[in-house]
C-alpha cells in the first residue's frame, strides 16, 4: 500500500493555506483544497516518479520533486521525496513563491 508522509512544514503549510482559503474564499474552498491536496499525494505516492525533479546542489535536498495540486488548485507545488512505496511530502506552496530565496532559509520549516 501507497504511504504518504507528511512533514511537520507540509502540515503547516496546508494549514496556512486552508485558512487563506477559507477567509478569502470560503470554508467549501478550504475544504476543497485540502480533498484536492489528498488526491494529489495519493496519486503521487501511487507513482512517485511522475513529479518534474528538482536540480538542487543542496545535498539534504537531492532527489526532490514537485507536482500542482490537482482539480483547480495547479498554483499550489507539492514538494516531495519519492520513497519504494510513497512519498515523503515536506511543503506544500505557491508556485508564485521565491523558491531561490526559501531553499537555502530552511525549506524544511
Amino acid at each position: 500500500m501507497a504511504r504518504v508522509l507528511k512533514r511537520e512544514a507540509a502540515r503547516r503549510d496546508l494549514i496556512a493555506q486552508w485558512v487563506w482559503y477559507a477567509e478569502n474564499a470560503g470554508i467549501e474552498v478550504a475544504d476543497r483544497f485540502l480533498a484536492a491536496v489528498e488526491s494529489t499525494a495519493t496519486t503521487l505516492a501511487r507513482q512517485p516518479e511522475i513529479g518534474i525533479p528538482l536540480p538542487l546542489k543542496k545535498a539534504a535536498l537531492r532527489g526532490m520533486r514537485r507536482f500542482p495540486v490537482s482539480d483547480g488548485f495547479e498554483k499550489i507545488l507539492i514538494f516531495y521525496f519519492p520513497f519504494q512505496d510513497g512519498i515523503d511530502l515536506v511543503r506544500v506552496v505557491h508556485g508564485a513563491r521565491d523558491f531561490g530565496r526559501l531553499m537555502p532559509e530552511g525549506f524544511f520549516g
